[in-house]
């Protein structure tokens, strides 16, 4: 005696996903075929019929194989800082990542952390992790925040040039000649803007410097401290703009204001080399 079903379950493929359907007419429990992913149900099984699958329309998919009675719709979309990494297809939903520059952060896509000066990049961010910083090894710097840039190895001295300044985890190794440095030329320049942009002097010390060297030689000057930056990366952004169109005349009297001011801190005191002390004494 043949059971009911019995030559339905033998055309079935075994290996393809069942599922549980009671035929409505006969009262049968019959073992339904599944239906592929990018498909769905149009149509249950019966004692002599396999079960009607048809694709899935555009904007909607199936990533399993499924018994549904419609397709899922394409539901996610990306948002800001956020791009497409896989279109919606039948098969799957619409997949996103952070754009470059960015990273997955409790469902929010946040801006890599920048290593700032003293630290370089370990290992580079992607769009599911941070930035990895590490402080500069002995010999090393980094002068700059970035999100990219790897400490760099201090320069060596050689021929003529001589170290005006060692450098530090903060700034290059400056070399030159004694003759540019008292001549308040570039070597000076590059001293100068190490000594101050590259070291760790407190916001009290730097604002007191553009007060009485800086605000001097503008035509604009600042308000009293109000209309100064408060953040110490913008005030050292006001020193390396003044540095930059400085005379030679005004980067001595900035060298023998600095040989004179007093720090804070004896660890924050700026370590001009011997060159520049015994220049401007």
């Amino acid at each position: 005696m043949t059971l009911p079903g019995t030559k339905m379950n033998r055309m079935r493929n075994e290996c393809d996903p069942t599922y549980e359907h009671q035929d409505r007419t006969t009262g049968e429990i019959l073992q339904c075929k599944q239906c592929k992913p990018g498909t769905y149900r149009t149509a249950h099984c019966t004692a002599t019929m396999e079960t009607q699958c048809a694709t899935c329309q555009s904007d909607h998919y199936t990533e399993l194989w499924n018994y549904l009675n419609r397709c899922l719709y394409c539901n996610n979309f990306c948002s800001q800082n956020q791009e497409v990494e896989t279109e919606c297809s039948v098969t799957n939903n619409r997949v996103c990542r952070c754009k470059a520059g960015f990273y997955m952060m409790e469902d929010f896509c946040v801006r890599h952390t920048e290593c700032g000066p003293g630290h370089g990049v370990q290992a580079i961010g992607t769009p599911r992790n941070d930035t990895v910083c590490e402080k500069c090894l002995k010999g090393h710097f980094s002068n700059s925040s970035s999100a990219s840039d790897q400490c760099v190895k201090h320069q060596d001295c050689s021929g003529e040039n001589v170290m005006l300044l060692q450098g530090s985890a903060f700034h290059d190794t400056v070399c030159g000649t004694c003759e540019s440095l008292a001549n308040g030329g570039d070597d000076l320049r590059a001293v100068l803007s190490a000594s101050l942009t590259g070291s760790r002097i407190p916001r009290r010390d730097l604002k007191r410097l553009i007060h009485k060297i800086i605000q001097k030689d503008q035509e604009d000057d600042f308000t009293g401290d109000s209309a100064l930056p408060k953040q110490r990366g913008p005030l050292v952004d006001v020193i390396r703009v003044w540095l930059a169109q400085a005379t030679s005349e005004q980067l001595k009297q900035l060298a023998k204001t600095m040989r004179n001011s007093q720090f804070k801190k004896k660890k924050d005191q700026l370590k001009l080399s011997s060159n520049l002390v015994q220049i401007f004494p």
